[in-house]
């Protein structure tokens, strides 16, 4: 039997339309994502035939794509996809079933999402020549009316995405803690709030925290300000929980994970909350935590020999292509209800100062194959790719192998922001593979 666990896997794939014939990109990458037994991704639309009913809310814009989309993006070799992400709810309980009726027809091994808490929990599983191993999909990102929800002996569960909730404070100066007060009573901003805290509606608030418009504030001891989070501990447990018992079974556990939380005011650092996160799941037994959301690669740390990619950016990326938005969408930006989808998403980014469509990062990625023996990682490479930011229409936002100059350009850019786990890259022989003399500098 093999001992070696191969696996790849690839960030977002939010596809609107159909993928272009004879487009030249697919070969080489589905060449090197088929050397994983375990092939991953995060399908980051609902698929459906355009007729389920929108939700009041989005994950900033609804994602629907119509199923012949989902057989493009299959001809990749994907064979596990998550669902769990901040829109995976665009289209209701309707689009969330549409979604994983396409997959379970077309027979692949899907995480994220279900019909209650439990069946959004727990892992997909893919058979491989070293054994099963367990893929566990979760999100941070999301309405709070997307979330799955427990079913008890008295009623059913809640549809809904696996989530991954998190908790903020905010720290400040003694004397910024009193102007804040002060602010709050000359405003009222709390009124409400307090007011239904006192009737016992809302959780009575911690020694020492102070709440304003919704955020958490304590004093500084050290005279440092800022922000913290922290994994909810509820959620947190009940990952943890699920990666031990899929080892009773399984001979590895990956965990994916979809956030657009940031540390401070860039799409580089992962937010507090997400290192914690990651750290707990590798110490439950994951071999590897691999992380999508923010439209750019974060950065690569190996913690107890094990990945943690906490963003890998885009694989697939034409949110400018939605072919249907509801009217909610063009209110929102004043617009007429029956404005065509196009106008609408081109109206969003005229009053853009930093639009998506402009950021070089956002348009380049990595795809990694790495081999567990063990639990730990024995060998890890990264394909680099590009999404045609400078090709002609029909070309753009579908991933291609990145040429030498930009390639080594990803692998610069990754190094930066990798620094702070103590990980360096570079390119050579068309692939990214660690520096070993640069390591932990």
């Amino acid at each position: 039997m093999n001992d070696t666990i191969k696996i790849t896997a690839a960030g977002d794939i939010l596809i609107m339309k159909r993928l272009i014939p004879g487009y030249e990109g697919i070969s080489p990458i589905r060449k090197f994502l088929m050397q994983g037994e375990v092939r991953a991704a995060n399908l980051e639309t609902t698929i459906s035939d355009g007729t389920c009913y929108a939700s009041a809310y989005s994950g900033g814009t609804w994602l629907t794509a119509e199923e012949e989309c989902l057989d493009d993006i299959l001809q990749y070799g994907f064979n596990v996809l998550g669902v769990s992400n901040n829109h995976t709810m665009d289209y209701s309980y309707e689009g969330l079933q549409s979604t994983l009726f396409h997959l379970k027809k077309r027979k692949i091994a899907y995480a994220g999402a279900g019909k209650n808490l439990y069946e959004a929990s727990r892992p997909a599983i893919v058979d491989t020549t070293a054994g099963q191993v367990a893929v566990i999909d979760i999100c941070s990102t999301f309405e709070d009316a997307a979330r799955a929800g427990s079913q008890t002996e008295r009623q059913p569960g809640r549809p809904g995405l696996n989530p991954l909730r998190f908790h903020e404070t905010y720290y400040v100066t003694e004397e910024h803690m009193k102007v804040l007060k002060e602010i709050a009573g000359a405003t009222m901003i709390n009124g409400l709030r307090d007011l239904h805290r006192q009737e016992g509606f809302v959780a009575p608030l911690p020694e020492g925290v102070m709440e304003f418009g919704g955020r958490r504030f304590e004093v500084c001891e050290d005279g440092k300000e800022g922000r913290h989070s922290r994994a909810d501990a509820g959620d947190l447990k009940r990952t943890t929980d699920m990666i031990r018992e899929a080892l009773m079974t399984c001979e590895a556990v990956i965990v994916m994970v979809h956030s657009h939380e940031i540390r401070s005011d860039n799409d580089e650092e992962a937010d507090y909350f997400l290192e914690e996160f990651a750290h707990a799941c590798i110490d439950a037994g994951a071999c590897a935590v691999i992380g999508g959301g923010t439209h750019q690669l974060k950065g690569i740390e190996f913690y107890r020999g094990r990945p943690v990619f906490y963003c890998l950016g885009n694989f697939v990326f034409e949110n400018q292509y939605v072919r249907l938005l509801p009217s909610d969408y063009m209110e929102k930006y004043g617009l007429n209800i029956h404005t065509a989808a196009s106008v609408g998403i081109a109206k969003r980014q005229e009053q853009s100062s930093h639009s998506l469509y402009e950021i070089p990062e956002v348009y380049r990625s990595v795809l990694p194959y790495f081999e567990i023996r063990d639990g730990k990682c024995e060998h890890i490479e990264l394909l680099p790719v590009e999404l045609g930011m400078h090709r002609n229409r029909p070309e753009k936002n579908i991933p291609y192998k990145a040429e030498d100059e930009t390639a080594a350009e990803i692998a610069g850019y990754l190094t930066r922001v990798s620094r702070r786990y103590g990980t360096a890259w570079k390119y050579q022989k068309g692939r990214i593979v660690p520096d070993e003399e640069k390591m932990g500098n």
